[in-house]
């Protein structure tokens, strides 16, 4: 059974890492823009018990996605993430501009090195927003067209799962390939009536 149908039935209120499987570079700084390291470093130096907030919002009207992703990178790879108070809105909230959707609190050494977090929250409601536009516009006269979300054709085909499930939380129920729909879906959801192209 997967994560998100434990969180669409009540029973666990975030996915989790069993969901994301972050590369373990991440806990090591790899992605993240090496002044997060030296910040860091610096504070445990010279200012180890600095209690930080550290506050993410969205300079426009959007549709919130990368909420359980980011926590999961914290709870699997902060420095004693137990000790951190951590408030968040959820993955599919509609957001105003400037509007706080993130905020962690706690030794800036503990998590200030996983600089991605602003990353994921960036491109997971870019696609979530998109996705919820074109649903929208595809509904006429109360009926809702079907959306599907093709997001292999223009991108990495390593972002295909995150995209994926951030086109599930915009409203896309139907996805192009079996990786968009690893972290909600079913496999061959969706897309089967679609014509392969070489028959043509």
């Amino acid at each position: 059974m997967k994560e998100i149908e434990l969180k669409l039935q009540g029973k666990i209120k975030r996915l989790t890492n069993q969901t994301f499987k972050f590369d373990k570079r991440v806990g090591e700084g790899w992605f993240s823009a090496v002044y997060f390291l030296k910040a860091c470093k610096i504070a445990e130096t010279y200012k180890e018990d600095n209690i930080v907030t550290m506050q993410f919002f969205q300079k426009r009207q959007a549709v919130l996605c990368g909420t359980d992703e980011a926590i999961a990178l914290i709870q699997t790879f902060a420095k004693n993430p137990d000790e951190l108070e951590i408030y968040s809105l959820k993955d599919g909230d509609e957001i105003s501009p400037f509007e706080t959707v993130l905020t962690i609190t706690g030794p800036y050494q503990s998590f200030g090195f996983l600089g991605v977090i602003d990353g994921i929250l960036a491109r997971r409601t870019s696609i979530a927003t998109n996705v919820y536009n074109v649903v929208k516009a595809a509904r006429d006269a109360g009926v809702q067209k079907p959306v599907i979300f093709m997001g292999d054709r223009d991108d990495h085909y390593t972002q295909q799962a995150g995209d994926g499930y951030s086109a599930y939380v915009g409203g896309s129920k139907a996805q192009a390939t079996h990786a968009m729909n690893e972290w909600w879906g079913k496999i061959r959801y969706g897309h089967d009536a679609a014509c392969p192209h070489p028959a043509f």
